[in-house]
């Protein structure tokens, strides 16, 4: 009877893990955003997640074999930061702007961090086994492919119709809290299209992309002797370029020069082995020693400029946009503000300037979680009270704005200790990382460089997105973290 009870409980844990896998393309579902009155960042996924915080992760804390990796510290450490910052806030002059319950402001920005972090603490500690997390990647990227689907399906009708039929609007208002379709920008089964870049870049594109590099595949079948990851990092990159995301296309860039340098200083190092070999003198040697790496690097800068100038080009033809991008006359005549207004890119420039400008006021803990956009009338800068969303945000919406960029909502709500702490934990991290791709498993080694784009990547989102609830780079890191402790680990080196 146990051992039934026992396999019963073990094959419940596999389902919600797999739904989990399965629903994390789904970022705004309208069954919890109803239920629970949340704007917009309502993730399917923690439904079956809370499910498993019940039924596995409070058993497994309360009892002695309840253990969390040492990753978690600096994350555990950042979490009581967050908790301290919004308590003393009851101290602040809080402006009285829209929202008078405060508390329950705070609250839903504590729950909003819960979520990622329960994302992350859940995933590190339940893979404990190759099996287990082979098995938690095949989901993801069965949910992966739907992504790409249903995109390519949106690209067909808007690039052979300039529309949508209404069955597609249908089922994207089942899907999306919103049930809003795009006009040229594919948005997936995500509430916007650069939510759709943000969990490309976070999650599926640093997966495929390191399984793609690392020559491994969750899955044994091949088709015409590629494999799944390989297919997906082509149809993924396609995506992301089809959701017209700014931000997600400089984060997916960003990756991928990192892989290409990496290349290339493998390349040095073999060329002035090569050469080194071939010479006698030891002052040959060593003048060959260092001008290769010199010349080579500075051939490689203007390579990279090139491709630079070469990508902001192409992307000025093809986003309206972007088509000002070399008129740099504009950055002489209207200023950065002016220039950045004519990019469409003012808007988010003044919510980081405005967050900035809360940070300096409050340094050391800011103004506690969800409490930034409070300050919004007052530390607005001159210029934004003329731009046309900053307008609407200030004058029509009833929500609480935000500064729509992680790293300036580390620093304006949770201050430099904040913002250092959480640093810290995205560098122990990256160390994981290296440590991973010595590993003698193809698995781990795939997972570190996947840690090190998907951190790569973050670098970048961080300015477009500040929420925590997106479960994307919570449940990459989480992974990561768990292949970590695998045994046995390393092969050496």
């Amino acid at each position: 009877m146990k051992a039934k009870l026992f396999f019963i409980y073990q094959g419940l844990q596999f389902g919600l893990w797999g739904a989990v896998g399965l629903l994390l393309p789904l970022t705004s579902f309208p069954w919890i955003t109803q239920r629970f009155n949340i704007h917009s960042v309502a993730p399917a996924a923690a439904l079956p997640l809370g499910l498993l915080i019940l039924v596995w992760f409070l058993p497994y804390t309360i009892t002695s074999v309840g253990r969390l990796p040492r990753q978690a510290i600096p994350l555990l450490v950042f979490i009581f930061i967050a908790l301290l910052s919004s308590l003393l806030s009851i101290t602040l002059p809080l402006p009285p702007f829209r929202s008078p319950n405060v508390w329950g402001n705070i609250r839903e920005a504590l729950l909003t961090l819960g979520v990622g972090v329960a994302f992350y603490l859940l995933t590190a500690t339940w893979f404990n086994t190759s099996k287990r997390i082979e098995f938690l990647l095949q989901t993801i990227q069965i949910g992966g492919i739907v992504i790409i689907l249903w995109s390519f399906v949106q690209a067909f009708f808007w690039y052979t119709q300039k529309g949508y039929p209404a069955w597609m609007f249908a089922i994207q208002s089942h899907l999306t809290s919103n049930g809003r379709l795009f006009e040229q920008r594919v948005t997936g089964l995500a509430f916007e299209p650069s939510w759709l870049a943000h969990q490309l870049n976070l999650l599926y594109l640093p997966l495929w992309l390191a399984a793609t590099l690392k020559r491994w595949s969750a899955f044994r079948f091949r088709i015409v002797g590629l494999s799944v990851e390989n297919l997906c990092l082509l149809a993924g990159g396609a995506v992301l370029f089809l959701s017209f995301s700014r931000v997600g296309w400089l984060a997916f860039l960003c990756a991928l020069a990192y892989v290409i340098l990496r290349a290339n200083l493998v390349l040095i190092r073999w060329l002035r082995d090569q050469l080194q070999k071939r010479l006698h003198l030891n002052l040959a040697r060593w003048v060959m020693g260092q001008a290769i790496p010199i010349g080579m690097g500075i051939l490689l800068i203007g390579i990279y400029i090139g491709l630079f100038f070469s990508a902001g080009y192409v992307l000025s033809r093809l986003d309206p946009r972007m088509r000002d991008l070399f008129r740099f006359e504009f950055l002489r005549t209207e200023g950065l503000a002016g220039y950045a207004n004519r990019l469409v890119f003012a808007e988010r420039l003044v919510y980081w300037q405005t967050g900035y400008r809360i940070f300096s006021d409050y340094p050391w803990l800011g103004v506690g979680l969800g409490n930034a956009g409070y300050f919004f009338p007052q530390k607005m800068v001159a210029f934004g009270w003329a731009l046309t969303e900053v307008q609407d945000l200030m004058f029509r919406q009833t929500f609480i704005p935000n500064t729509k960029s992680l790293w300036v909502r580390l620093l304006a709500e949770t201050g430099i200790v904040g913002f250092a702490v959480f640093i810290t934990w995205l560098y122990v991290l990256w160390v994981t990382g290296r440590s991973l791709s010595h590993a003698s498993s193809g698995l781990q080694r795939t997972l570190g460089w996947a840690l090190w784009l998907g951190l790569i990547a973050l670098l970048v989102e961080g300015f477009s997105v500040d929420t925590f609830a997106l479960p994307y780079f919570w449940t990459l890191f989480g992974i990561a973290t768990a292949a970590s402790t695998l045994k046995p680990q390393l092969s050496g080196g």
